[in-house]
């Protein structure tokens, strides 16, 4: 289930409030885990001017469950992301125009669903100068010897679309004057009964992470899975910085 909300975050990087979206359709166990999880966060202080000020920030959750030999269920945050995306940021690359995926239904099948995230390299000119895969996670339950088949079927669509694409490239900000940027763009492929952004349980078969030769090391850890819609700067340092480590259900 993917989950998005916001978070206060006192001057000295604990937790003040949580907010989430659409709660109201969430299950309330799970609101009352994820708060109270959330709720026990600590971060590293955010500076300006040499001083730790409080900060509202978004986060964007990755919740996992597991149905238990006995019956019961276990549930942990699994990742999460602090980064939003506008696309009239002129600090930050944003998407302006390309093709759209096609549904790889010849290798996939029918009714088969992922989520595919992309490194993409932009230049000056906005134009697509290395596409990769960095993880392919899969939305229905398939077979293991199926597994890598489908996940390269969606890669390959994905990066097919991608090559022809058009980027606005950051006018403003300390970005402006790189020579070419590495982002990250899911692109989410929806089988016959899309849900829209709205949180729901959904199969979850994450891929194993790909690194590309062009991408350059980020001092923050980054999932993926845990970005929303967007286009999001690989090393971006805007979030604040978890010091809590998740995966803890």
């Amino acid at each position: 289930m993917r989950i998005h909300g916001s978070l206060d975050i006192g001057a000295d990087g604990h937790v003040v409030a949580v907010r989430l979206k659409d709660e109201q359709v969430i299950p309330a166990g799970v609101v009352g885990f994820v708060k109270e999880s959330m709720a026990g966060w600590e971060f590293e202080p955010t500076l300006q001017d040499g001083k730790a000020v409080p900060i509202t920030t978004p986060v964007s959750l990755r919740v996992v469950g597991k149905v238990q030999g006995d019956g019961s269920a276990r549930i942990e945050i699994r990742s999460a992301s602090f980064m939003d995306y506008r696309e009239d940021d002129l600090t930050r690359p944003a998407r302006l125009s390309g093709s759209v995926p096609t549904y790889p239904v010849r290798t996939a099948g029918r009714g088969a669903a992922a989520d595919v995230f992309l490194l993409i390299q932009v230049g000056r000119d906005g134009k697509v100068r290395n596409v990769a895969a960095e993880q392919v996670n899969l939305r229905v339950l398939v077979p293991p010897r199926q597994l890598d088949t489908v996940r390269t079927a969606f890669a390959n669509s994905a990066i097919q679309a991608v090559r022809d694409w058009q980027f606005r490239i950051p006018t403003q900000g300390p970005l402006a004057d790189r020579e070419t940027w590495v982002v990250r763009f899911p692109v989410r492929y929806a089988d016959q009964r899309p849900s829209g952004d709205v949180p729901a349980w959904e199969p979850y078969l994450p891929g194993p992470r790909q690194r590309a030769a062009w991408q350059q090391p980020e001092r923050v850890t980054v999932a993926p899975d845990a970005l929303g819609d967007g286009v999001y700067v690989a090393g971006d340092t805007r979030g604040p910085v978890l010091k809590t480590v998740l995966g803890q259900g």
